[in-house]
């Protein structure tokens, strides 16, 4: 069975599971703009159980082409979360992921559709926004926080 997932940027923390492990793997030591094929085998991906939400069988091969966009330092850093929070409140509105975003699709150059801006936007607060407020608080936004932030 083969799923397509055009093309949809998503953001994730490399090496705390938020990935299977095959990713967290073969992400590692890639520089923006590479560009990687790899073949991941079940027992680094979702192993005999598969994963049925995404119609993936048990013992499933995953093949993916991985482009790295962009890369925060630290797990979501406080200086990326402050780099999109311009107003300065510790919470991220609509409007400064709208325009970060903006700035890293510029940044990349390639064309996309509008629409792909606003699921993206909408797919962020979907996965941050934990107590539906319309915000992404420094805590949200910075799920596996450590004692030094």
């Amino acid at each position: 069975s083969r799923t397509h997932n055009e093309g949809h940027p998503k953001w994730f923390v490399l090496g705390v599971g938020q990935v299977i492990k095959g990713l967290d793997i073969a992400m590692m030591n890639m520089c923006p703009g590479e560009k990687r094929k790899v073949t991941i085998p079940p027992s680094l991906a979702y192993g005999q159980q598969g994963y049925a939400q995404s119609k993936i069988p048990p013992n499933a091969t995953l093949i993916f082409e991985i482009e790295l966009y962009a890369v925060n330092k630290g797990p979501r850093s406080v200086e990326a979360f402050n780099q999109i929070d311009k107003d300065g409140d510790k919470k991220l509105s609509e409007l400064e992921i709208s325009q970060y975003l903006k700035e890293e699709f510029a940044r990349d150059g390639k064309k996309r559709h509008p629409s792909a801006h606003d699921e993206i936007l909408a797919d962020i607060f979907k996965k941050n926004d934990h107590d539906g407020d319309g915000f992404i608080s420094a805590k949200e936004y910075n799920v596996y926080q450590h004692d030094e932030l």
